[in-house]
């Protein structure tokens, strides 16, 4: 007799339904999480940064094209300094140096329609594109 059959045998009926239960919860799991697709390709930078230009050419009704030049550098440089995997100091420090970049190349108001428009994330949709100040005069130290 086969050793799962013969250590199923010597347990008590009780026990024989816990680890049927264990045993469906984690076949449940295993098929809960969606299959990841192996041959999804990987946008690379330069797609990325088309895309993201474009959006912002109908979102901010963009139309000259030193602006839109400038705009599609900056998001290539993002999106390659992304690419590396930094620390999330690192990717916050370069959030702000794109949103500075960009706000000295598009007007005041298309910079505020920039930062108060909806997220293009549906997990996410009361979030705005305006991250926290990483300085520490942000901080205030806890009074005791």
């Amino acid at each position: 007799m086969p050793f799962l059959a013969q250590f199923l045998l010597g347990l008590g009926c009780m026990k024989h339904l816990y680890l049927v239960f264990i045993l469906l919860a984690l076949a449940a799991a295993a098929n809960a999480q969606p299959p990841v697709p192996k041959d999804m390709p990987q946008r690379t930078p330069e797609e990325m940064a088309r895309k993201q230009t474009y959006m912002l050419i109908r979102e901010l009704g963009l139309t000259d094209s030193l602006a839109i030049d400038s705009i599609y550098r900056i998001n290539l440089r993002h999106n390659k300094r992304r690419m590396q995997g930094q620390s999330r100091a690192e990717e916050l420090q370069g959030m702000y140096l794109f949103l500075e970049e960009i706000k000295g190349v598009v007007t005041p108001e298309q910079y505020d329609r920039f930062m108060n428009r909806k997220p293009d994330c549906p997990r996410h949709p009361h979030a705005t594109f305006a991250p926290a100040r990483p300085d520490s005069a942000a901080r205030k130290p806890i009074a005791q």
